[in-house]
This record gives structure tokens, sequence and C-alpha cells, in this order.
């Protein structure tokens, strides 16, 4: 009996999906000039709370928000981050 090797996961194409990030003060989204840690970084900077999504369609697709959170179907909640104090 052999022993297989686990398959390495293919990650999906970053054109396929984009972050959404949200606080009660903005919002910002990962796109082709801004990675997931420079959203990060953007709102730990403006000092208040937010929610991180995945949203499984590309930056540029239109779609509705609703209480601060997309409305695309397969959108994924990542958490609820506070940004540390004396941080911005």
């Amino acid at each position: 009996m052999t022993k297989q090797q686990p398959q390495p996961q293919q990650q999906p194409h970053p054109d396929t999906f984009h972050f959404y990030a949200s606080s009660v003060a903005q919002w910002a989204t990962t796109t082709p000039n801004r990675d997931l840690r420079q959203l990060l970084k953007l709102m730990d900077k403006d000092g208040y709370s937010y929610n991180l999504f995945l949203v499984p369609v590309p930056h540029d697709t239109d779609y509705e928000i609703r209480w601060f959170q997309p409305q695309v179907e397969g959108a994924q909640w990542i958490g609820h981050f506070v940004p540390k104090k004396g941080k911005k």
C-alpha cells in the first residue's frame, strides 16, 4: 500500500474575489493596487472597529451593501477587528 501525498489546495485567483472592510466611518476593498495587508492598515489607521468579508466576485463588481455588509451570494464574514489604541 502506498501512501498518497496530500494535494496542495488551489488558491482562488485574485480576479475572482476581493476583501471588503467596513466600519461606521468608512469602507474599502482590496484592489489590484491595494492588497489585504494595506487594507487592514488603512482600516486600523482610522481607529474604528470594523468587519472584514471575503466577497467571491471581482473588486469592480457592483453589489448592494446593507447594514455595512456586502449582499453577495457566498460572501463570508472573516471577523471583527478592533485597532489597538495609539495606532492612529
